[in-house]
């Protein structure tokens, strides 16, 4: 058997994530999951509420301090998604 990889903690939600989580992105608001709106570093909307709460790094609890980028903060300023994108020279 091998060892899990990947995700194996439980993210913390300081709000209640089966909500509407909005952000605005250009000129329109778009919903979002969860786990990307407790990353993105911008205007947040919760059931049409702004929300002014922590702001966390993707995928991570770890809180940002002092934020320098507008959208998805990411922990080493690489997106973990990326590893899982099929690649176009794949043969699937």
């Amino acid at each position: 058997m091998s060892e899990k990889n990947g995700n194996t903690v439980k993210l913390k939600y300081d709000f209640n994530e089966s909500q509407c989580c909005e952000i605005t992105s250009g000129t329109n608001r778009v919903r979002i999951t969860g786990r990307e709106f407790r990353s993105w570093n911008g205007e947040r909307y919760l059931q049409g509420n702004t929300y002014e709460g922590p702001l966390y790094y993707y995928g991570t609890n770890e809180i940002v301090e002092n934020p320098i980028t507008h959208g998805l903060l990411f922990k080493n300023g690489k997106d973990p998604r990326e590893d899982k994108r099929p690649r176009s020279y794949t043969y699937f």
